[in-house]
């Protein structure tokens, strides 16, 4: 299958731009660390609540969080920074991040997450972010800890495991090829009308 483009756009003009960027580590300790951060700017110039008019380009949200994992992506340590938000009261949401020590990013792990802070003492933004920043800590191990001029799937398939990532996206289904290629262990050799001939 050909990769796809988007189709041409409408007459459009940008209003509003949001950044995030996620950048994994492996830690001289052997844990592993991420920090996420997002940045919310207007395309335009606009009245903030708190801080009264601004130019386009001025930032409504700034912030960033650096999550501190072990081998089984149980959260050891959590920071957050908030140079940008819209309330000066928004910052006391930081305090309640520790809350999250001893989660695990698996399945589930977003509704336990909500579950310790509670929607009142959450900051919607830094909890947004912390679904690239897991999903982050997956590219980051992916490659294990001896990562250098390795393979893609090297470190996986030397473990012998099931590998958590099957099943869990269309590219990686366990009755598609590239399970069939790369995991045969594992290939689903049943046939159902979706898969592919």
């Amino acid at each position: 299958m050909e990769p796809t483009h988007f189709p041409p756009v409408a007459p459009r003009k940008m209003l509003h731009q949001r950044s995030v960027r996620c950048d994994g580590y492996l830690r001289a300790d052997g844990q592993w660390e991420v920090e996420a951060s997002l940045r919310d700017t207007k395309c335009i110039d606009f009245v903030q609540i708190t801080r009264g008019p601004q130019k386009a380009g001025a930032a409504v949200h700034d912030m960033k969080l650096r999550v501190t994992v072990d081998d089984q992506l149980t959260i050891t340590a959590i920071e957050s920074e908030m140079a940008t938000t819209p309330m000066l009261a928004c910052q006391g949401a930081r305090e309640y991040l520790h809350e999250l020590i001893g989660v695990r990013f698996v399945s589930g792990w977003q509704k336990e997450a909500r579950a310790r802070i509670g929607h009142r003492h959450a900051c919607t933004h830094l909890m947004d972010l912390l679904v690239p920043a897991a999903t982050t800590f997956y590219q980051t191990m992916g490659w294990g800890k001896n990562p250098e001029g390795g393979g893609e799937l090297d470190h996986v398939k030397a473990s012998g495991d099931r590998p958590g990532f099957l099943d869990r996206c269309y590219g990686w289904r366990t009755d598609g090829p590239g399970v069939s290629e790369h995991f045969p262990q594992f290939a689903d050799k049943s046939v159902d009308e979706r898969s592919e001939p």
